[in-house]
């Protein structure tokens, strides 16, 4: 008993500063990243389309693009996913295809956003 104890506490350590290691590993990335990052961000940057191919210039095309993306996105899909919830709560009657959808629907609540972004889903 008193060997799995110690194994216990070897592990345990071993997990802590595994996780101590990844954190400080990230920490140094993003502080690196800050450090250099800042000088080259200003009002300029941000509101300047880009020039001479892109090599120098700003991103307010890319801002732009992402904020229209985005509430594009929005108007689209509240309204198709407000409806599809009364749908399924108030007038779906109880069948194969409403388990599988509302299993699908679970395990999509499931999964962290960030995911479905890493895979462009």
């Amino acid at each position: 008993m008193k060997f799995n104890r110690i194994k216990e506490i070897i592990g345990f350590g071993l997990l802590i500063l595994s996780a101590v290691l990844v954190v400080l590993i990230l920490g140094i990335i993003i502080f690196d990243i800050a450090i250099k990052g800042f000088g080259a961000i200003s009002w300029g940057f941000l509101i300047d389309f880009p020039k001479e191919g892109m090599t120098k210039g700003g991103i307010f095309p890319a801002i732009m693009g992402t904020i229209f993306v985005t509430l594009i996105t929005t108007l689209f899909s509240i309204p198709l996913g407000v409806s599809a919830a009364i749908y399924l709560s108030e007038y779906a009657i109880e069948g194969r295809l409403t388990r599988i959808v509302r299993a699908a629907i679970r395990n999509l609540a499931g999964i962290p956003s960030i995911i479905y972004g890493l895979f462009g889903v």
